[in-house]
């Protein structure tokens, strides 16, 4: 309870930041929660006078006003309950829209360090489910507090003006329904954050195989995904179980508390209306008021769980939001809008993980439109190397600048544009060609995406589709082929007329005839830009200005084709596994 409790202390102030905008309707929405807490109290006052003046006294009179009375009373309190739904709803739902751009928003921008160690299914479950509880938490939780809160309040009022002596009997039973809520809200507070846990685990799982069903069916493991997922289904609908076990406990519990407390109080207030020290009107406005008093206790009852299960939604929101990414922005940023492509890594270290250098003290300069190849074995640190010049992370040692100015003082956006980057597995969004090639640069011409699509070689292939640039590639473009989706990720780098061009393995899992066609491609788009190309397999490097050689994280090597080929160090022998040859050709 009280972990419960620090964890709302933390929780709620940062809620409210989210519903300031919207404090006017707020405001309005609790009006409504009053007056509708008003019609609901006064409503069993009418036994009252139903009981002594109408029955007993036998006043017609009185008869006409209270009938008038009720019909007026009940459609005020829908009048007043229409306006609380719909205000509070509609600020819930707004604080949820907000809240979920936010975490979608800062999402985008974490570090890659801290995404690639995630499960996609888990993060899009704290979007999704873990956004929508906190919605329900917002609204109904708040309604049911603040109506039920005021109307328990007036209730007990009344109770204590119609004879004290049965309010004190009646507070009696009060601190063990407390105890009982007390008790039990720990209890669902681990069982929502279990709840959510399980859910994010099935999100996650479904995710998972959903986004790998290829290798799914390649390897026949479609039994064995739906045992992972069914698995994890049944554990989910355990926690879920669990938590309606206590809630209905719970609830049970309080009723038959309360129930019992009203035999009691019926017992000893027959006894008042017997000596006289209470009408028969006051004792069944007493009992209508206790009767009453019922629902606002279960409602705080089922109101804990909801809370409680809004709390641990709110902690895994707000953990996400917390995180902040290792790449920041500069407060000053300078713009990146006439770099001319001079790159220089300046004593350069990066780990992934403390102590496990990739790269050590690595140091190289790129003239502007210089063509560089960056070559060695699997592991080395070459694409590395690429994340860091467009500043997915920062070096923990020395510097990488580009025209002079360390990267961390550039403007990101601006930076990033000026690069265009082909990675060796090119990744299409579901829509049109002409999306995939314009995607970020929404302010391109027809013309501008054709010529790039010219200089990558796509576009005669294009332009023989039905629908030409508006064919529709499908989701990470599976109905294109592997050559078909690498042109298209040339285009889409080079249409934006970036000063660097960086290929990233750009040719490694394409055959030799299409790695040929690729290859032009990518000459004619280096053309006159910055360069660079990271490559496993030799062919593709012959034509650079400069090879660099990198092996266990240092640059070990650097000169041209035939200077290396002839140096017999590690690109010789590359050379020699890869062609056969130590003539730099393939063998026959």
């Amino acid at each position: 309870m009280k972990k419960s409790q620090e964890t709302g202390r933390r929780v709620y102030p940062r809620l409210l930041v989210y519903a300031r905008p919207y404090v006017h309707r707020i405001l309005g929405a609790l009006c409504c929660m009053v007056l509708s807490s008003a019609c609901a109290v006064v409503a069993p006052w009418l036994l009252k006078n139903i009981v002594d003046d109408v029955l007993i006294s036998r006043n017609m009179v009185m008869l006409n006003i209270i009938a008038v009375g009720i019909v007026i009373l009940y459609t005020a309190k829908s009048v007043f309950y229409y306006g609380q739904q719909y205000l509070m709803s509609w600020v819930g739902q707004r604080v949820v829209v907000d809240l979920r751009l936010r975490l979608y928003d800062h999402m985008q921008r974490m570090s890659f360090r801290y995404l690639y160690g995630q499960r996609v299914g888990e993060m899009l479950s704290r979007i999704t489910n873990d956004v929508t509880i906190l919605q329900n938490m917002i609204t109904t939780v708040f309604i049911d507090i603040i109506v039920q809160g005021l109307s328990f309040v007036g209730m007990i009022g009344f109770l204590l003006y119609i004879n004290w002596k049965l309010s004190l009997l009646t507070f009696l039973v009060l601190p063990l329904a407390a105890l009982v809520l007390e008790v039990a809200s720990k209890r669902l507070r681990l069982v929502g954050h279990d709840i959510q846990q399980q859910l994010a685990g099935l999100s996650a799982i479904a995710a998972e195989a959903l986004s790998a069903i290829r290798i799914v069916r390649l390897f026949a493991t479609e039994e064995q995904e739906f045992g992972r997922f069914e698995s994890q289904s049944n554990a989910h609908f355990r926690a879920l179980m669990r938590g309606v076990q206590t809630n209905a406990a719970l609830t049970g519990i309080v009723e038959v508390i309360l129930i019992s407390a009203l035999a009691i109080i019926l017992w000893f207030g027959g006894r008042l209306v017997v000596s006289g020290e209470l009408t028969p009107g006051e004792l069944i406005a007493f009992l209508g008021y206790l009767a009453l008093l019922v629902q606002p206790v279960r409602v705080f009852s089922r109101v804990v769980a909801q809370m409680q299960q809004g709390l641990a939604a709110a902690d895994r929101v707000f953990e996400i939001l917390d995180i902040e990414s290792e790449v920041q922005p500069p407060k000053h940023p300078v713009r990146a809008d006439d770099i001319s492509g001079e790159i220089t890594f300046r004593d350069v270290s990066f780990a992934y993980n403390e102590g496990a250098w990739v790269l050590e003290n690595v140091s190289f300069h790129i003239s502007p439109g210089e063509k560089i190849a960056i070559v060695g074995p699997t592991g080395a640190g070459k694409s590395t190397i690429a994340d860091l010049i467009t500043r997915f992370y920062d070096p923990q040692e020395g510097a990488v600048l580009i025209d002079g100015m360390d990267l961390k003082r550039l403007d990101l956006k601006g930076l990033r544009r000026k690069i265009g980057v082909v990675p060796q597995d090119p990744v299409l969004l579901k829509g049109s060609i002409a999306f995939n090639i314009a995607y970020g640069c929404e302010d391109l011409s027809k013309d501008d995406i054709e010529s790039a699509a010219r200089v990558a070689g796509i576009y005669g292939f294009v332009m023989s589709l039905p629908d030409g640039f508006q064919t529709e590639v499908g989701e990470r473009g599976v109905t294109l082929s592997g050559g078909q989706r690498q042109r298209i990720a040339i285009a889409r780098a080079i249409v934006r007329d970036p000063r660097i061009l960086i290929m990233d393995e750009a040719t490694s899992s394409l055959d030799a005839a299409v790695e040929q066609e690729i290859q032009e491609a990518m000459k004619k788009a280096m053309s006159g830009r910055t360069s660079i190309v990271i490559a496993h397999r030799l062919a593709t490097v012959r034509e650079a200005d400069r090879i660099l050689v990198i092996d266990r994280g240092r640059i070990v090597e650097e000169g041209t084709h035939e200077v290396l080929k002839e140096a017999g160090g590690l690109y010789s022998r590359l050379c020699s596994l890869q062609f056969g040859d130590h003539n730099g050709s393939p063998a026959h």
